[in-house]
């Protein structure tokens, strides 16, 4: 993958393609926390975290993206972007699946979703 000239030496252009840019670096940490977490190779959550340099917020971030291509996979058999009604839909039912007696937060989220999805027709 080229990058900028005016950023970066010809060193920085093979860092780049030997190394990865920050955000692949971030995605390849985070699919190891993931298989660690499997594995159970740490005591915590947290431990497994700190052990890979990853945020909380940064794998969240990460399975929220994976979570979604999946969808899209599941869905639609591609990794693609479905249409936004059917997206919203999905999720909602996620989340009455995940919540079985919801609380009044989440029934107000699930109302949203569904003017959402109506207004995406």
């Amino acid at each position: 993958m080229l990058l900028d000239r005016n950023k970066y030496t010809e060193s920085g252009y093979i860092g780049e393609e030997l190394i990865g840019d920050a955000d692949q670096q971030l995605d390849q940490r985070c699919l190891a926390v993931q298989q660690s977490i499997k594995d159970k190779d740490f005591s915590s959550y947290e431990a497994t975290l700190a052990a890979y340099h990853v945020s909380d917020a940064q794998y969240k971030l990460f399975v929220g993206k994976s979570a979604i291509k999946n969808i899209f996979i599941s869905y639609s058999g591609s990794t693609l972007p479905v249409n936004k009604k059917d997206f919203l839909e999905i999720y909602e039912n996620m989340l009455l699946t995940y919540f079985v007696s919801p609380s009044a937060r989440v029934k107000s989220i699930v109302k949203e979703l569904e003017k959402e999805a109506n207004e995406a027709i």
